[in-house]
């Protein structure tokens, strides 16, 4: 099982040598986890949802605490239905030249069962513009990890992050206290291809299907 919050913080002071630094260690250590975490879902952050459509509306807003999408996203016929399948991920450019405007008034746009999304503005859009409200989209995605802010909490990594982890942890303190020789010495393990996160993050990509990240952009 991976480390308590309260342990992890004597297994980083094994290395670190300091007793005065707790506050700054913790920080490091929650700003470690979330960098990792933003680069790939981890079981114990993943989830599904199912997201009702609206006859003729284009776009369905993501979950607020959401950190990826993990696609695809699948169109099930009905909240009765066993039929179901994955929907054409693409691009907002691909999106846009196939659906260049699906809010269009004064005229018909033509609805139907729709085959396409893209992923925008925080956002999944859907084209064609479906022609009922009883289609649902089933989404898989990862939330934002939770801060560990009590001594017994424990990361959803699993153990065999917790060297990574510390490897982190220690980049960010010494680098935040000018100490940039000790700083490159740990960026250097946290990022080896050996024993660094490249490895262990390969082994998570293979466990799931491809991963995109979600981002927020102005329309």
């Amino acid at each position: 099982m991976a480390k308590t919050r309260t342990q992890f913080l004597a297994y980083v002071k094994y290395d670190f040598k300091r007793d005065d630094k707790d506050t700054e260690i913790l920080q490091a250590y929650n700003d470690t986890l979330q960098n990792i975490a933003n680069m790939a879902p981890f079981e114990g952050l993943k989830f599904q949802s199912y997201i009702p459509t609206v006859a003729g509306q284009e776009d369905y807003p993501l979950p607020s605490n959401k950190c990826h999408v993990i696609h695809p996203v699948r169109l099930i016929e009905s909240a009765s239905s066993t039929n179901g399948w994955p929907l054409r991920k693409r691009s907002k450019q691909e999106f846009s030249e196939i659906y260049p405007n699906p809010n269009a008034t004064g005229t018909s746009v033509a609805r139907g069962k729709p085959s396409d999304y893209c992923i925008y503005s925080n956002s999944i859009l859907i084209g064609k513009l479906p022609d009922l409200s009883t289609y649902l989209l089933e989404l898989d995605w990862a939330k934002l990890r939770t801060s560990q802010d009590a001594g017994v909490d424990v990361h959803e990594m699993g153990e065999e992050w917790d060297e990574v982890i510390k490897f982190g942890v220690l980049m960010r303190l010494y680098a935040a206290m000018g100490f940039d020789d000790e700083a490159v010495k740990w960026k250097t393990f946290y990022e080896d291809p050996v024993v660094g996160f490249p490895l262990l993050l390969a082994k998570e990509k293979s466990q799931t299907e491809t991963i995109g990240q979600v981002e927020n952009r102005e329309l």
